[in-house]
């Protein structure tokens, strides 16, 4: 169901005449990967079809403001990824003691207490024997949060997305996904400029349709 009301918005956009009103013209159109944008000389109208929600929607131009494109990204993603990422190498360093540093080799020797000694060396290498458990075990625990660190980097790195945002007067603001192509094609520029009021005609600043007015009125 929702496939096929996206399949109608994408049918509408070219079909933008039939839904203009009289005497409304199509002066600007950006067609995005995800949106189609048209500018008439009164409206904006923007189609969406791979959107959740409304697939298209109309402003009228002087409730239209500004337009910019945001970076949008999980931080938390981020910060979780230099988390692990100190955690692990932590977990490296502190590996890196030897038992040889942590144990002591040379202990005095008992030949008059031989069986002391031999308790002695026991002692010795269960304490060398669990050292080693604990020093693999910090390894594996300094690679697996190494790990997630890569996976939350790859994550953060993949929300990393621009929009399109477009800010509506007495309305919920316009925001579409852009690539870094469009932006540096001068899409938001072309668009900024389509959507500002068109400049007046000199000398008092009316038009000649309000100067026609004037003249048969007088």
């Amino acid at each position: 169901m929702a496939r096929a009301q996206g399949d109608r918005a994408t049918a509408w956009t070219e079909r933008v005449e039939q839904l203009c009103d009289d005497g409304e013209r199509i002066d600007h159109r950006v067609d995005l990967e995800a949106a189609t944008l048209v500018v008439t000389n009164r409206r904006l109208l923007a189609f969406t079809p791979d959107r959740d929600g409304r697939n298209f929607r109309a402003v009228d131009r002087p409730n239209v403001g500004t337009v910019t494109v945001e970076s949008t990204d999980r931080l938390a993603w981020l910060v979780l990824s230099l988390a692990a990422a100190v955690v692990g190498v932590g977990l490296l360093e502190a590996s890196r003691a030897t038992l040889g540093d942590l144990v002591p080799v040379g202990l005095p020797s008992a030949p008059a207490l031989p069986p002391v000694s031999d308790l002695a060396g026991a002692v010795r290498e269960g304490v060398g024997t669990a050292l080693l458990v604990l020093e693999w075990g910090a390894v594996a625990l300094a690679l697996t949060a190494l790990l997630f660190a890569v996976v939350f980097a790859v994550g953060y790195v993949r929300s990393r997305s621009r929009r399109l945002v477009i800010r509506v007067s007495g309305g919920a603001d316009l925001a579409v996904p852009i690539t870094d192509t469009a932006v540096e094609d001068g899409v938001v520029a072309d668009l900024e400029a389509a959507i500002r009021p068109e400049p007046v005609d000199g000398g008092g600043g009316r038009s000649e349709g309000h100067e026609a007015a004037g003249e048969e009125s007088g």
